[in-house]
This record gives structure tokens, C-alpha cells and sequence, in this order.
């Protein structure tokens, strides 16, 4: 595979123009693009013209955006999509009988990659969007996943940089893993004002085939008024139905 004189492949660098779009910069100018890859815009040119005419990326006048053929070969993705549309309905029913945020996340290296978010009317404030990415340590769902991951995993995690991301309490490796310890002996992990004050989050583990977290379920509430025992009476069923029928298909 052709490389540019930096040594990256042609394939490399088409991703990091995909990676480039976000849920929140979601239409980019070529110039755009340009600069949060860091490479020479006539570089970006030929990448984004090749893109656009396979379908990745699509024209909005002078802005691009990323284009419905990667959904269409997404969807194909049997861990991903598989995984999501198993626990849909019962992401409806924790929804539908907490009246706010839902949402199911996994773990993708150190940051939680959120598949789906389903939102009830007047629910609490909450910043999550499908397809988006949070750090692993500001939230509860990345909490529950990196509690239930193997120790050499939890030690290469633990050995990245924490950069603050919103209010979450800035905690050395030994705190943070007496923190671990107890979030997977309880079997949950609530994150009260991390991404704002007045929400609180609250993860339970999806446990899969092998007996690990392989993604977890959480809600997002108001943080005033915050009862956890009504949460856990709704979220911990889910979660268990769901990792059942994961199992299964696993299995079958």
C-alpha cells in the first residue's frame, strides 16, 4: 500500500479525515479538515475527492459531511449493531420507566463510544449523542467497564493521561482504583455533576459471553432529588435481560 513521506498509508490518512467529523463539527470545510488533521490541504483534496465519489463523504456546497455509505456498511458490523439492537428494547423500558436519558456505551481503548442514547421529554441535561466519545474516567459508564476489565488491562489504561475533560475529580492511581474495586464489587457506578451539576449518572455492567463487562447501560437524571435505589431497580434488570440474550446469540 502507497505511503506519503510522513510513512503513513493512503488508508491511514483517508481515516483520519472520516475521524476528523464529530458529532458536534459534524459539517467541515475542506480547510476544516485541513487542520484537525493536520495535513497539507492538497493532501486532504485528492483524499476527500476519492471519499466523495465512493460515497463516504457527501457535498453540502462548501461544506462536506459524512456520507450515508458508511452507515450502510456499519450496520453490517455483526459485535456493534448486533449488540444494539438486542438491548434497544429494553433501553425503551428503562426510558419509558425512569422517564429520562438511556443509553448503551462500550469501551474503545480509553474512551466510552456511545451506541445508542434514547431521550425522554423534560429529561435531565445530558451531552452524550450516538457515535460520540467520552473518557473513560468522566463518566459512570466508563467506570463500570474499565472496573470489569483484566488487571493488565486495567493497568495499561491506568497508565494513560487523564486530562480533565468537564467536573469530574481529578484522582491519582490509587484512589482511582480503590474507586474500580468498589465499582465492581458493587456492581454499578454512579458520577454525580462530572459532565454537569445538575445531572447524575448512573452505570450498570452488559455482562457478555465471557463473563466480563462488554458494555454497559446507564441513565442520565436530574442530580437534585437523586434517589439511586429506583435507578438500580429499573437499570440492573435491563442489563441482566440483556447480557442474557447476548449470551445466547453468542450460543447459538
Amino acid at each position: 500500500m502507497a505511503r506519503s513521506s510522513d510513512g503513513r498509508s493512503a488508508m491511514s490518512r483517508a481515516v483520519r479525515v472520516l475521524e476528523a467529523f464529530e458529532p458536534s463539527r459534524s459539517e467541515l470545510t475542506l480547510t476544516q479538515v485541513a487542520a484537525r488533521t493536520s495535513m497539507p490541504i492538497a493532501t486532504v483534496h485528492g483524499i476527500v475527492a476519492e471519499l466523495v465519489e465512493l460515497g463516504l463523504l457527501e457535498r453540502r456546497g462548501r461544506e462536506l459531511i459524512l456520507g450515508v455509505r458508511l452507515w450502510e456498511i456499519a450496520v453490517r458490523a455483526p459485535g456493534v449493531f448486533g449488540l444494539r439492537e438486542l438491548a434497544l428494547p429494553h433501553l425503551e423500558q428503562v426510558r419509558d420507566g425512569l422517564k429520562q436519558h438511556a443509553q448503551l456505551g462500550i469501551l474503545q481503548e480509553t474512551e466510552v463510544l456511545y451506541l445508542e442514547r434514547l431521550s425522554a421529554p423534560n429529561s435531565a441535561i445530558n451531552f452524550t449523542a450516538v457515535g460520540g466519545r467520552m473518557p473513560w474516567y468522566a463518566t459512570s459508564s466508563g467506570l463500570v467497564l474499565v472496573a470489569d476489565a483484566s488487571p493488565e488491562e486495567q493497568h495499561r489504561i491506568l497508565a494513560m493521561p487523564r486530562p480533565r475533560y468537564s467536573s469530574e475529580p481529578q484522582e491519582g492511581n490509587p484512589a482511582l482504583m480503590a474507586r474500580l474495586a468498589q465499582v465492581r464489587q458493587q456492581g454499578h457506578a454512579v458520577t454525580r455533576g462530572y459532565v454537569h451539576h445538575d445531572s447524575t449518572a448512573v452505570a450498570v455492567p452488559v455482562r457478555g459471553p465471557y463473563g466480563r463487562a462488554a458494555a454497559s447501560l446507564a441513565v442520565v437524571v436530574p442530580s437534585e432529588g437523586f434517589q439511586l435505589e429506583p435507578v438500580l431497580g429499573v437499570l440492573v434488570p435491563a442489563a441482566r435481560t440483556v447480557g442474557e440474550e447476548l449470551r445466547k446469540s453468542f450460543t447459538a
